[in-house]
């Protein structure tokens, strides 16, 4: 996949975890008031914040730079998603699962998507045959999935072990966790098939 491929499908799944995560948050606050404050020690929690935050930021600016310029505006954007109403710690944590989920299936839709692009053009270049073509595919969606469903519960156990977190600082987190989930698993399968002997194509007729 092109350099400038990846980097939108970057942007992409980025704002994608991103948003979610801000959608859970509200849900998020519930557990921490619920008992989630008695977890940690005061200091703690300010600590997890702020390593959490700057990882996170970390991560979004050597995958998706652009990610940072805008974050406020579509922190502010997505706030209005977060705004309903949980009263309880059990129906705060369904709404957390589900929407981690949603996120994941937007992501492995997105990444299938962009993987089964590049699994057609490796076909077509004879560097894999359209069975690799279309486990690359596979790999793809399944990592876009995880990547996206990790961005959105890290960000949400965050507020919920440490409370109140901004906008900005929920988004870098669900953001910087999926793009680097997603880095980490791609490096881990790209390894796995490297390890492996491949067959080779087929001679041409």
């Amino acid at each position: 996949m092109p350099d400038s491929a990846r980097s939108h499908r970057d942007l992409v799944m980025g704002a994608l975890a991103g948003q979610a995560a801000l959608a859970a948050r509200t849900a998020a606050r519930t557990l921490y008031d619920a008992g989630g404050r008695e977890v940690l020690p005061t200091v703690a929690q300010a600590g997890l914040q702020t390593v959490l935050t700057r990882t996170a930021s970390g991560a979004v600016a050597a995958a998706a730079p652009s990610l940072l310029v805008d974050a406020a505006v579509q922190a502010g954007a997505a706030e209005v998603a977060s705004l309903a109403v949980v009263t309880t710690a059990r129906a705060a944590g369904a709404q957390i699962v589900r929407t981690a989920a949603r996120a994941g299936v937007v992501g492995f839709v997105v990444d299938a998507a962009f993987g089964a692009a590049e699994g057609v053009m490796a076909y077509r270049r004879g560097t894999m045959t359209r069975k690799q073509a279309c486990v690359h595919a596979s790999v793809e969606a399944g990592t876009g999935a995880a990547s996206t469903s990790v961005g959105v519960l890290v960000a949400a156990g965050a507020v919920a072990l440490t409370g109140g977190m901004a906008a900005p600082a929920v988004m870098a987190i669900g953001t910087g966790t999926a793009l680097a989930t997603k880095l980490g698993l791609s490096r881990l399968f790209a390894r796995n098939r490297a390890s492996k002997p491949v067959a080779p194509l087929p001679a041409a007729v």
